[in-house]
Parts: structure tokens; C-alpha cells; sequence
């Protein structure tokens, strides 16, 4: 139940700050926060994280619909088969964070990123995240944690 209640909470916050980002700040303004080392910005984007599919690919919002789906089956597999607390957290994660840039992609067409970080790091640097992204990743490394535990041996 829990796991259900995180999943909502990732959505609905995400969500809210992704809205608030839209209605303040215009599309790819840049502000500096805490001496510059973090940015607050409006970027649409049209592809995936990371560049895995480029803005303009037709199948973009398919293939984040199978991934979202595919992410979906995992955890009821979880839920259902009485999976690891850790594993449920952190698929529940990489859920709450699918749909809610599953659904701006489905609705607007792009996702609304937000973050991105002042390191000297070009490549880093320029990259932008949201809150959805950052539980994606964070909850896929909960997961293959949880995987890659020996299992509990029954007394």
C-alpha cells in the first residue's frame, strides 16, 4: 500500500512543480541557485533522458509507453508474488516517475525539465532534469540492488 501512496506522491509532486516551472519561468530562461551551482530552468523536452530517442522520432511516445508498460508488469509482478520491500520501493519509484513524464509526453508532446547542475563537466552540466527523472534513476538502482541480494533462506 505504501509503494501505491509513493507512487502517486512522485506523480502529483512532479506534477506541481512542473506546472509551477511553466506558468514562472519562460521557456529556456536559466536561473542560478546556491552560488550557481544548481539551475533552475524551462526546457521541453521532445526526447528521452539521456538522448535515447532523439526529439522528432516518431516512435518516442510508443516506446515510452512499452518501457512504461514493461515497468508496470515488474511491479505487480512484485506485488503479487510477495517481491522485496526494497524491490516494490524502487519499481514503485521508476513508476510514479514513467507516468508522470509519460504523461506530459502524451499530452503536450514534450516533458518539462527543470534541474540541471553547475559543474564544470559540459556534458553534465547541460543536461536537465525533473523530480521524475531523478526517482527513475533512483528507483532503477533501488531495484537492481534488491535483485542482486541473495535470497532469504526459510528456517
Amino acid at each position: 500500500m505504501m509503494e501505491i501512496l509513493l507512487t502517486g506522491g512522485i506523480f502529483l509532486l512532479d506534477y506541481k512543480v512542473k506546472k509551477r516551472v511553466n506558468d514562472s519561468c519562460i521557456q529556456g530562461s536559466r536561473k542560478e541557485l546556491l552560488g550557481g551551482k544548481l539551475i533552475l530552468r524551462n526546457c521541453h523536452n521532445e526526447g528521452t533522458l539521456f538522448g535515447i530517442l532523439k526529439p522528432g522520432e516518431e516512435n518516442c511516445r510508443e516506446i515510452s509507453a512499452l518501457a512504461l508498460g514493461g515497468v508496470l508488469a515488474g511491479y505487480l509482478r512484485q506485488v503479487l508474488r510477495g517481491g522485496r520491500k526494497l524491490s516494490k520501493t524502487g519499481l514503485a519509484m521508476v513508476l510514479g516517475g514513467a507516468l508522470s513524464n509519460y504523461a506530459d509526453r502524451r499530452k503536450k508532446g514534450y516533458v518539462t525539465d527543470y534541474v540541471s547542475f553547475g559543474v564544470e563537466n559540459k556534458k553534465i552540466r547541460n543536461m536537465v532534469f525533473n523530480i521524475s527523472d531523478f526517482c527513475i534513476i533512483g528507483g532503477g538502482v533501488l531495484w537492481v540492488i534488491s535483485e542482486l541480494l541473495p535470497e532469504k533462506k526459510e528456517k
